[in-house]
């Protein structure tokens, strides 16, 4: 695939290690400035996003830039004739991610979401085990993400200024990926969510350091700018499944010695299965008589899921991994082959969870989703 990725920060880094080891071609890079998309390292340098899809004509664009960028970006590559792979969440609304779908209908082209955790092997063992009904049926669902990326006041980036990151912080960067995930795992729909948010650090300082984003309003200092966050920095969600199950999670960005915990755990009748992403190569069976230790091994998936895994049992396989696999099978669909990735759709899910949490929080009640 000749690729065209769209940000230059680590996470487009991450985009581009998986490129490469997938055989792909980065065709061009767009910074938000020359200079950034010149220290990128990889393709072609711009610094005007529609200069670069004119030039580089690219199958498929990746977007790994602030959210409030998602829209016009992704629109763009569609009426460019590309496929576009996003980085969560899908936009910063609703409405803007429902015109992106449109505009990829309108070209007929592909929107796939970044939903790494998806690409994780023991994540579809536990989807596989669970549809098989060898779970029983659901009970409860919890977890948690959990990290320090807020912890600190003196922390800024542009994840704190609502323009750019929407309407919410921890739900929008962390929390969505665990009402996908838990979605994903269950094969069941959240019909219910109720959240509480807090906001510990109501004021942050940008100083204009790297990664802080563009200059935001607020009270001037001498060393830059005082903001008033209008986002939360935690939140505690309970959820109801379509099937009566229920469930809770804590995600938080202010939990010291947290880098990046993301865990779920699942209760049927039969069994309970628990896993997190810190330690991705193995999860615990729980059972009446005891708790028992899995470890991945690349037999334990069905044949159509080989895909996920090549290297032996005890051969670490993790977050790289993980976006290797979604970006794989995405591109599949994008070349029209039978293909399992997290679609535009399934963004627009995970936006809607979200945004009855926001309702929830700033509303003090619980607020129904549709399937």
């Amino acid at each position: 695939m000749k690729v065209a990725i769209v940000g230059t920060g680590g996470i487009a880094k991450v985009h581009a290690r998986a490129i490469l080891h997938l055989g792909g071609e980065i065709a061009g890079v767009c910074g938000s400035s020359l200079d950034s998309a010149k220290s990128f390292g990889h393709g072609r340098p711009y610094g005007d996003i529609e200069r670069m899809l004119a030039e580089v004509k690219p199958d498929v664009v990746h977007i790994c830039t602030p959210n409030h960028l998602h829209k016009i970006q992704a629109i763009a590559a569609f009426e460019a004739g590309a496929h576009v792979l996003c980085e969560k969440p899908i936009a910063t609304s609703i409405e803007d991610a429902s015109l992106m779908i449109e505009a990829a209908a309108r070209a007929g082209r592909v929107g796939a979401i970044m939903y790494h955790n998806r690409g994780y092997p023991l994540v579809q063992l536990m989807r596989e085990r669970i549809a098989s009904g060898e779970v029983g049926r659901l009970l409860r669902v919890g977890g948690c993400y959990m990290n320090d990326e807020g912890l600190s006041p003196d922390r800024f980036t542009w994840h704190f200024v609502s323009k750019q990151v929407g309407r919410s912080f921890a739900m929008m960067d962390i929390g969505v990926h665990w009402l996908d995930l838990v979605e994903h795992v269950t094969g069941r729909f959240i019909c219910e969510v109720t959240a509480q948010f807090s906001t510990h650090h109501p004021k942050r300082v940008w100083s204009g350091h790297p990664g802080q984003g563009p200059r935001p309003p607020g009270r001037e200092l001498e060393n830059g700018v005082e903001v008033d966050v209008q986002v939360e920095d935690h939140a505690e969600i309970m959820v109801r499944f379509d099937n009566g199950a229920s469930g809770s999670a804590t995600i938080s960005t202010v939990s010291a010695g947290y880098p990046n915990r993301l865990a779920i755990s699942v209760d049927g009748t039969n069994l309970g299965l628990d896993w997190t992403q810190q330690e991705p190569e193995w999860y615990l069976e729980r059972r009446g008589e005891g708790l028992l230790k899995r470890f991945r091994t690349p037999n334990d998936l069905s044949p159509d899921k080989s895909y996920m895994t090549f290297l032996p049992a005890g051969h670490a396989e993790g977050h790289g991994e993980a976006f290797r696999n979604v970006i794989s099978q995405a591109w599949r669909g994008m070349r029209g082959k039978p293909a399992e990735f997290p679609s535009f759709e399934d963004g627009l899910r995970g936006l809607r969870l979200v945004e009855a949490a926001i309702r929830s929080a700033a509303e003090r009640r619980t607020i129904t989703v549709a399937p």
